[in-house]
């Protein structure tokens, strides 16, 4: 059976197994797992899942960050009909309180401690709120109310090998198969359900997309509550029979050893990583030879990332991609292509997938013609099953032919290329007259001394809305409100211009790598009482 054929994502851990039974499968520090490893770990998993008394459709929960339990835990999951849900250890008690009620998870799997933060007394207070969970294990010493994930596993459990086969039977590929949750940055986070065929249906196409085969080798550093490591990364990597290489966190010195060390071939990460490892000496004499392909999404590039990236690829033959997609869509739907050129990378996000769709509609949700902002509607078999217990949010964005609306604002134009320029919750009006937030953004992010810039609309007295404008320069540079003013002048209407600037050292941003909004809305509401 070609992998083609293969229509439910722990079936290819079962593949690699046969074909590529002693080549690496999972990588995290000196912790190594061949595809036969892997396999094995899977299935002990799956009959521990068993005795734990998961049944299909029960949601299973691990709270840590990238290592080889993410992968072992998460294919195990499917195996047996189950949902499996990441949580980040950078969650605060309150968020973890608020995702936990919503999907009431029967077994969660937790770090006990992480970066000096004490997940085991977090977890010890949530067991007393949530009643649902039955069993909590631990990867690392058992504390109270929590036995020991490796211990439990490594029981022998033969009399349940037939058990393991029939529920494995019982599976189908639209089975719900992964839950994550929208990062919440313009409201409460939403719970996005995927099924085994709209992570293989998308990851087939990425695979291709990305150059990923079975000798490629993928950098994972993406906290596990994200679509980049569940979907793209991840399972890209398990698909084409490849290797993760996985790190508890960023670090940007860390990464750096570990691409050269490890011989990465895929790098995926958001702009604000690169910039960071930029800054790192050990950047200008890592060895990338291996690398295949610089990926990013999330956040636009700036151009110094592409003009650093370029001479590395130049030499190596790697090549630059990006991208869009979303949670709700299972990671990239668009891509650029190996041929395009830094205009194109800076100011597009490439091109519909085959055979995805995507068309740009106005409030009405009719289709406009090229070069026209609209929102962008995407269909296909990579479309999320809808959002947990929440049929009614679900049917605001999902219409009955199947198209999703994203709520993100862009054109294409007459080349096919997709250009964002904001989300329809951030466009304001100014005198009556449109502004989309990423139109401004680019501008002003085309001064070489600025690295991000982020624009929000607020109320006034005269024009109903204007834009105040945040702005991060590049560490090291200065820009001032005059020259970005004039800058904006020379290249947009004047309702466009921005009537504030605000110039930080820093941005909030979110695990994404986006400009945090919220926080900065909420930063404005302050400094209008004042």
């Amino acid at each position: 059976m070609t992998w083609e054929k293969l229509d439910q994502t722990w079936r290819y851990v079962e593949k690699w197994a046969k074909a590529r039974p002693d080549a690496d499968a999972l990588v995290f520090g000196d912790e190594k797992l061949t595809w036969r490893g892997f396999a094995a770990q899977m299935d002990a998993v799956a009959l521990a899942y068993l005795e734990a008394g998961i049944e299909k459709g029960d949601r299973i929960a691990l709270l840590s960050m990238a290592r080889n339990e993410f992968l072992t835990t998460y294919m195990a999951a499917g195996k047996v009909g189950a949902i499996w849900l990441g949580l980040s250890p950078k969650y605060t008690q309150d968020e973890l309180r608020f995702q936990l009620n919503d999907c009431r998870p029967k077994l969660l799997i937790t770090l006990r401690e992480y970066m000096g933060s004490d997940l085991a007394g977090t977890v010890g207070a949530l067991q007393k709120d949530c009643p649902f969970l039955e069993k909590v294990l631990v990867i690392g010493e058992p504390f109270d109310g929590a036995g020991s994930f490796a211990d439990y596993v490594a029981k022998p459990r033969q009399n349940l090998d037939a058990a393991l086969v029939r529920r494995a039977s019982e599976v189908a590929e639209t089975d719900d198969a992964l839950l994550l949750y929208t990062s919440g940055s313009t409201g409460k986070p939403k719970g996005v359900v995927h099924t085994h065929r709209s992570i293989v249906e998308n990851i087939k196409v990425e695979v291709d997309k990305f150059f990923f085969d079975e000798h490629s080798r993928g950098l994972l550093h993406f906290p596990i509550n994200h679509v980049a490591a569940d979907v793209e990364i991840g399972f890209g990597a398990i698909m084409s029979g490849g290797c993760i290489v996985c790190m508890d966190k960023f670090d940007p010195a860390q990464t750096l050893k570990v691409i050269e060390q490890e011989k990465i071939t895929h790098i995926g990460q958001v702009p604000v990583m690169f910039l960071l490892e930029f800054k790192q000496p050990e950047f200008w004499t890592c060895d990338f030879s291996n690398v295949k392909a610089f990926v990013w999404a999330g956040a636009a590039a700036p151009k110094i990332m592409i003009d650093l990236l370029s001479p590395i690829c130049r030499k190596s033959g790697a090549k630059l991609i990006t991208g869009y997609g979303s949670t709700e869509v299972c990671g990239f739907i668009t891509y650029t292509g190996p041929e395009d050129g830094t205009e194109t990378l800076l100011k597009t996000v490439g091109k519909i997938a085959e055979p995805f769709e995507l068309k740009i509609v106005d409030r009405e949700r009719r289709e406009v013609a090229a070069g026209v902002i609209g929102e962008i509607a995407v269909r296909g078999p990579f479309l999320m099953k809808g959002y947990y217990n929440n049929p009614k949010e679900t049917d605001k964005v999902i219409d009955r032919e199947g198209w999703y609306y994203t709520t993100d604002l862009g054109f294409r134009d007459e080349g096919g290329y997709v250009h964002i320029t904001g989300r329809l919750s951030e466009m304001f009006k100014s005198g009556g007259e449109n502004v989309y937030p990423r139109e401004v953004e680019e501008v002003i992010e085309t001064h070489a001394a600025v690295l991000f810039a982020a624009v929000i609309g607020v109320p006034d007295d005269i024009y109903q809305e204007v834009g105040w404008a945040f702005v991060m320069p590049t560490p090291g540079q200065n820009v001032t409100e005059d020259e970005l003013r004039d800058l904006c002048k020379s290249a947009l209407a004047n309702f466009k211009v921005p009537k504030k600037f605000f110039i930080r050292p820093l941005l909030p941003l979110l695990a994404s790598g986006k400009v945090n909004k919220l926080a900065l809305k909420d930063e404005i509401r302050e400094i209008m009482k004042k």
